[in-house]
């Protein structure tokens, strides 16, 4: 009788092996995404919190550049300042308070375009100064099948969830 394996017996290992990568790999990869999502929470709480001192610091108007009232790191700023720029997201700053957190499909980030259906998912942050509709609120908006699976656990965190796929 011959020692080793059929090989029926292999080609079931393969397929077993094959079969729980398939379930494993896209679980990895949104778990991947929502670590990079808190990350960018992070950053978009510390830039709120420098954007309201600033505007209170200002009587109440919006007159400092992003770049000159706060600090972040791991990237560099839009020339005109109104956007910061890492290999993972790019945060943007407007004139009415609002803080946003884009994440561009992987590859095509060009510090603040991300245009043409290259955007997964973003999170606006409003601070207490904006508009009376959206004073306070936080929504997140995917545009992929990823970007969703982040927004739906950023829903137990007061964001409010938007799907444009």
């Amino acid at each position: 009788m011959k020692k080793g394996f059929t090989l029926i017996e292999l080609l079931v290992v393969v397929l077993i092996i094959g079969i729980l990568s398939a379930i494993a790999l896209p679980q990895y990869t949104a778990a991947v995404e929502k670590s990079r999502a808190s990350e960018a929470l992070i950053n978009l709480k510390s830039a709120l919190q420098a954007r309201t001192l600033d505007h209170l610091q200002n009587s109440n108007e919006w007159t400092s550049p992003a770049q000159d009232v706060m600090e972040l790191s791991g990237g560099h700023w839009k020339e005109d300042g109104d956007a910061y720029c890492t290999n993972k997201f790019v945060y943007a700053f407007d004139d009415g308070g609002t803080v946003t957190a884009i994440r561009c499909v992987p590859n095509t980030n060009s510090c603040g375009d991300c245009t043409n259906g290259t955007e997964e998912y973003r999170m606006d942050v409003y601070t207490p100064y904006t508009s009376a509709a959206w004073r306070g609120r936080k929504q997140c908006t995917c545009y992929t099948d990823i970007g969703c699976k982040v927004c739906n656990g950023l829903v137990s965190q007061s964001f409010e969830l938007k799907d444009e796929r």
